[in-house]
């Protein structure tokens, strides 16, 4: 497996502020974060030095943060929840980056992407939010807009819907790989309350407090990228997967626990796309 290069120390304060270090899928642990920042940003590094870059679910600007290591020039991240925004702001002030070079900012994705013009970025990042968007189509077509070069999105796809939740196990006996090479998308509930922060659009239920998740396919992500006219390209996680892995292999918790961070990739439950205007 490849030895990604360090942009985030194990003492850098973007892993000692961060709280979710031990979830058994794409944790934020230095091994699987600078594996992520090489492949999405060091790898398409054209698209970031001397770009301007919108990250859309910045939580609190970890990628915004490895942007500006790798050049970037300008870096605005908008998030929904306030606390993880203060955060953000605490830690690049406590890193000293420039004032100038970016801007964390509180609002809803919708929103502020209908305000902005076309073009108003060089590349948009989405990395993790999408699946937690109840529009996902809406918010591609706004990206589509608002991204002057290029859109770099990661993402779950509906197979994760057969390996997590209590409806995972009636999910799991009705699928299999024919169903997941169908252009669907599987919609399903969660809590909107999550360890430090809280998605929106959440709705009352029984009692219960409850938000949505949606799952496309990659064949309905592909559709998509087409729908749009944005050439699209897979990227491609060979270098870091540690097993031949499916979602098969994930489905108990104690699969998940002795799970390696790259099996999420390997096994087709994430996916990551480099669009191009």
């Amino acid at each position: 497996m490849k030895k990604a290069p360090i942009i985030f120390s194990e003492d850098s304060p973007f892993l000692t502020n961060e709280t979710r270090q031990t979830r058994w899928a794409i944790p934020y642990s230095f091994e699987c974060l600078n594996a992520r920042v090489d492949n999405l940003l060091t790898r398409n590094q054209n698209c970031i030095k001397g770009k301007r870059i919108l990250d859309i679910g910045s939580h609190m600007g970890t990628f915004m943060y490895a942007a500006l290591e790798l050049e970037a020039e300008f870096v605005q991240g908008i998030d929904t929840e306030e606390k993880t925004i203060e955060r953000g702001q605490k830690l690049f002030q406590q890193s000293q980056v420039s004032q100038s070079s970016y801007n964390l900012h509180v609002d809803d994705a919708f929103r502020y992407l209908e305000s902005l013009e076309e073009g108003s970025f060089d590349t948009v990042l989405c990395l993790g939010t999408l699946y937690y968007m109840v529009e996902p189509y809406r918010l591609l077509n706004l990206m589509q807009k608002v991204a002057k070069e290029t859109v770099i999105i990661d993402t779950f796809t509906a197979a994760y819907a057969a390996i997590q939740g209590k409806e995972a196990p009636e999910v799991y006996s009705a699928m299999n790989e024919e169903n997941l090479k169908l252009p669907m998308m599987l919609t399903a509930l969660t809590q909107p309350g999550k360890k430090d922060y809280r998605l929106p659009h959440s709705f009352p239920h029984k009692d219960k407090d409850l938000s949505l998740i949606t799952l496309p396919t990659t064949a309905l992500l592909e559709v998509w990228f087409q729908s749009l006219r944005m050439p699209y390209s897979l990227i491609d996680w060979s270098e870091y997967q540690t097993r031949p892995c499916t979602y098969h292999d994930l489905l108990t918790p104690e699969q998940k626990k002795s799970s390696h961070w790259a099996d999420a990739y390997t096994s087709g439950l994430r996916v990551s796309y480099l669009l191009k205007k």
